[in-house]
């Protein structure tokens, strides 16, 4: 297929994808008041209805040429993909809809890795649209890469603003002050990432 049409639809795919991740935060707030399985239900519904047209875009977009070649590109493109899928698994594990709805829970997580950054997941997908540049070497993709990027470093925010304060309040307020946001700090760096 010609990276004319490519490029476009995987685009259309991952900003719609995106779009529904970003309505999956306000939604999932609403859902909250009303329990844990709401809250789960409607994570399933848009998150993964939104995450998959995100992947979906950065496949076609992966797929679009031309592609860089070199073996160095594509094992740290691979290494990038390896640790996303690690963070992603540690921070999915604490709070992510992995568990069976019955196990699913509304709390505040501070422990494991959420004592390191406030929101790992972000950063594993951070990690992984990276990690998926490097590993094909698709020039659109790459390109497009601040864009994703910059969604899920945006979305950190709106899911706090949204969600995590409302929910959690002078607690997580507290809690903003002490742990980074995606960053974790260097042993021995002074202060707070915001």
């Amino acid at each position: 297929m010609s990276p004319w049409v490519l490029v476009p639809a995987g685009l259309a795919l991952g900003l719609s994808g995106a779009g529904l991740i970003a309505l999956y935060t306000v939604a999932n707030q609403r859902a909250r008041r009303k329990g844990a399985r709401a809250a789960w239900r409607v994570g399933w519904m848009l998150g993964a209805c939104g995450m998959a047209g995100m992947f979906g875009g950065w496949g076609l977009l992966c797929l679009a040429g031309p592609h860089l070649d070199g073996a160095a590109l594509r094992a740290s493109g691979a290494a990038a993909l390896l640790g996303a899928l690690g963070i992603y698994g540690c921070g999915a594990r604490r709070v992510g809809r992995w568990r069976a709805p019955s196990r699913y829970m509304l709390e505040l997580q501070t422990r494991g890795i959420y004592a390191r950054v406030r929101h790992p997941q972000a950063l594993a997908l951070c990690l992984a649209a990276a990690g998926a540049g490097l590993a094909t070497g698709s020039v659109p993709y790459l390109l497009t890469l601040p864009l994703w990027i910059g969604f899920w470093v945006a979305y950190t925010y709106l899911e706090e603003r949204f969600e995590l304060i409302p929910a959690f309040g002078e607690r997580y307020l507290r809690y903003r002050e002490r742990v980074p946001r995606l960053l974790p700090r260097l042993p021995g760096a002074p202060g707070a990432q915001g």
